[in-house]
C-alpha cells in the first residue's frame, strides 16, 4: 500500500489586538489530495455557526414567485424529450419527475424534479423521499448508455437552496452524460491511472484500507458504500467524500444498492441540520466501462459565513483554484460519525 498524505506545516505571525498585541503564531496547512494532487489550505480557527436565516421567509418570497417544476406548472412550463430518447417526453417515477434541461451542461442533460413538495427541509430530506429522483437520473443514464455508445461521462448534482447556487427553493437534481469529463472528474481519473501504474495496485481499495486503519477521517460504511472526511476539503466547512466499494458506473446500479446509498446520506444530513447547514452541493462521478475507477460522490456544506452575507468562496477558490477550510476534518469526523452511526442499517 502506498497512500501518501502529503501536509506542509507553517505558521503565521501577528501582533494580537484581541490579546494586547501579543505575537500570535496562526497555524496552516497546505495538504495534497491523496488522489488528484490539487492542494488545499487547512486552518483550525474559531468558528461559530450563524445560525440558519429565516428559512420560512426565504420559503414564502419564492411562493410568491413563479416555480414550473410545481404540478399545476409542471406539465405547460417544462420541456420534453425527443421521442426517440425518452418516448414518453418525461421519465417518472413515483413522485419524481425527469425533464430535459433548459441550460444542457453537457450533450444529454436533465433535470430530476424530487417531489411535488415546493419546499423541503434537509431534516426531510430521508432515503424515501430523495429515492424516486435518483432512481428517475440513473434510468436517464441507463437509457442514454443504450442510446449512444459513445458516451462515457456520467454526473448526478445537486445545488439544494440558494446558498449552493440554486435558482429555485423546488428540490431537483441535475444529470450530465457526454463525451468529455470535467476538469475535477478528469484529476481523479488521470490520479486512480497514475498510482495504479506507480505501484502496480488498486487506489480505492488501499486507500479505504488505509483510511479505517488510521480512523483519523473515517465515518463509516453502509453494504455498498465508504464514508470518508475529505483530506482535502473543497469547502470553507469540511466536505466529506462517499465511494462505492464495487461499482464503477452508474449503468450496473440497482435500486437496492441506490437506497443504501440514500442511507448514508441521510446520515450526513441529520450531521448538517444540527450544526445549522441548511444547504449543500453534491456531485457524483462515474464512467463507463472503466474498470479501475469507482463511483464517487462529494457532499461540501455550502453557507454564509457572516450576518453582512458574504459568500463562502473567495478569490482563492475562484482564481486560484485553491481551497480552503477553517476546520481540520479530522475535528469534525468524530461529531459526523455519531449522527451517520444513528441510521437505520448496521454501520459496518
Amino acid at each position: 500500500m502506498s497512500i501518501d498524505l502529503k501536509s506542509i506545516k507553517d505558521s503565521s505571525t501577528l501582533l494580537n489586538p484581541l490579546n494586547n498585541f501579543q505575537p500570535e503564531d496562526i497555524s496552516f496547512e497546505v495538504r495534497s489530495d491523496p488522489l488528484t494532487g490539487e492542494t488545499g489550505r487547512v486552518f483550525n480557527l474559531q468558528y461559530n455557526s450563524p445560525g440558519r436565516p429565516d428559512i420560512k421567509e426565504v420559503v414564502r418570497k419564492s411562493e410568491n414567485m413563479p416555480c414550473p417544476f410545481c404540478p399545476e406548472a409542471l406539465g405547460s412550463s417544462t420541456p420534453m424529450f425527443p421521442k426517440k430518447l425518452v418516448l414518453e417526453g418525461r421519465i417518472k417515477v413515483g413522485d419524481a419527475t425527469l425533464i430535459p434541461n433548459f441550460i444542457p451542461f453537457d450533450k444529454y442533460a436533465a433535470v430530476s424534479i424530487m417531489s411535488k413538495e415546493h419546499y423541503v427541509g434537509i431534516e426531510d430530506l430521508t432515503p424515501k423521499k430523495m429515492s424516486d429522483s435518483f432512481w428517475a437520473a440513473i434510468l436517464f443514464i441507463k437509457r442514454i448508455i443504450a442510446v449512444d455508445p459513445r458516451v462515457k461521462y456520467f454526473y448526478v448534482n445537486w445545488n439544494y437552496m440558494p446558498q449552493s447556487g440554486s435558482s429555485l427553493i423546488h428540490p431537483h437534481l441535475q444529470v450530465n452524460c457526454g463525451y468529455n469529463p470535467t476538469n475535477y472528474h478528469k484529476m481523479q481519473i488521470e490520479g486512480y491511472k497514475r498510482y495504479e501504474y506507480e505501484n502496480n495496485s488498486d487506489f480505492w481499495q488501499d486507500f479505504m484500507v488505509f483510511e479505517k486503519e488510521h480512523g483519523d477521517r473515517y465515518i463509516g460504511e453502509t453494504r455498498c458504500t465508504f464514508w470518508v472526511m475529505s483530506y482535502v476539503s473543497q469547502t470553507f466547512l469540511p466536505d466529506i467524500w462517499c465511494i462505492f466499494k464495487k461499482h464503477h458506473s452508474f449503468a450496473e446500479i440497482e435500486r437496492d444498492e441506490l437506497l443504501d446509498f440514500l442511507k448514508g446520506l441521510s446520515g450526513v444530513f441529520s450531521y448538517m441540520a444540527a450544526e445549522e447547514l441548511f444547504s449543500f452541493n453534491i456531485s457524483i462521478y462515474s464512467i463507463k466501462n472503466a474498470s479501475g475507477f469507482r463511483i464517487n460522490a462529494k457532499i461540501c456544506p455550502r453557507l454564509l459565513p457572516r450576518a453582512i452575507g458574504n459568500s463562502d468562496r473567495s478569490y482563492l477558490q475562484v482564481l486560484h483554484k485553491e481551497s480552503y477550510s477553517i476546520k481540520p476534518p479530522e475535528s469534525v469526523c468524530p461529531i459526523v460519525r455519531g449522527y451517520f452511526n444513528k441510521q437505520d442499517y448496521k454501520v459496518v
